[in-house]
């Protein structure tokens, strides 16, 4: 399945790379990036999910079945590190109305998908680029970071105050943002209708259960939402 390029990044920048790590979670954003870049370079492709077993995902199932790049990042454990961030909950309800709130309050996220990938050495490999789905319209605190980066004035300074995509990480994993400019929330309903046709159970990722969606109250969300909601009564953070 060939798409359109709707990013301000030119993808063939990312030829001169030995391997290409993509972020996979089973949604439209780094589902969308892995069509792209496999298309361009099927060879040296590698999809990369961080395995969550609070996330249940038929895309991820496919490219998986599909792909023999496939690479799983499954955590060390897991045991009730959902409940100790919705014990967070009454905390973070705090912050945000003092307008301080930040996403890692809750523990869950790094514990699942951020601490053991970090770890790992194969994405610690020179000439390897690890692409990230994150665009600027997903929310507040992922604007600020990809309009740094834009500007040239992220953190450390590694652009040389000049515009870029790129960002090396503390523990040496080079990341790539191709949404870095898309200030939109979706993806045009025609890409969207072409991942559909190649994942007909494609939809916004996301674990069953999530602490954010109490906070900030998305309803949006619907199952996922709910569920959040009567998990947190049940553990008496809400009433």
């Amino acid at each position: 399945m060939k798409l359109e390029n709707i990013t301000t990044f030119n993808f063939k920048e990312l030829n001169e790379y030995h391997k290409i790590y993509v972020l996979v979670s089973g949604g439209f954003d780094s589902t969308y990036l892995y069509e792209i870049i496999k298309n361009l370079f099927p060879n040296k492709t590698y999809p990369v999910n961080c395995y969550n077993p609070y996330e249940f995902n038929k895309t991820i199932k496919k490219i998986k079945e599909s792909d023999n790049n496939y690479i799983s990042i499954k955590p060390n454990q897991y045991k009730d590190v959902l409940k100790e961030s919705f014990l967070k909950i009454p905390e973070a309800i705090k912050l945000k109305k003092e307008n301080k709130y930040h996403k890692k309050i809750f523990k869950c996220c790094n514990v699942l998908k951020h601490k053991n990938f970090l770890k790992d050495k194969r994405f610690q490999e020179s000439n390897t680029i690890i692409i990230s789905g994150i665009k600027r319209g997903d929310g507040k605190q992922r604007r600020i970071w990809l309009t740094q980066l834009s500007k040239g004035i992220e953190p450390r300074n590694q652009s040389n105050h000049k515009p870029t995509f790129y960002h090396k990480h503390l523990t040496k994993q080079l990341y790539c943002y191709p949404f870095r400019d898309y200030t939109k929330r979706e993806l045009p309903d025609n890409i969207k209708d072409k991942l559909y046709s190649k994942y007909p159970f494609i939809e916004h990722s996301g674990c069953v259960l999530c602490p954010v969606l109490v906070v900030f109250n998305l309803i949006s969300e619907g199952d996922r939402y709910f569920k959040s909601i009567n998990y947190a009564k049940k553990l008496n953070v809400i009433k």
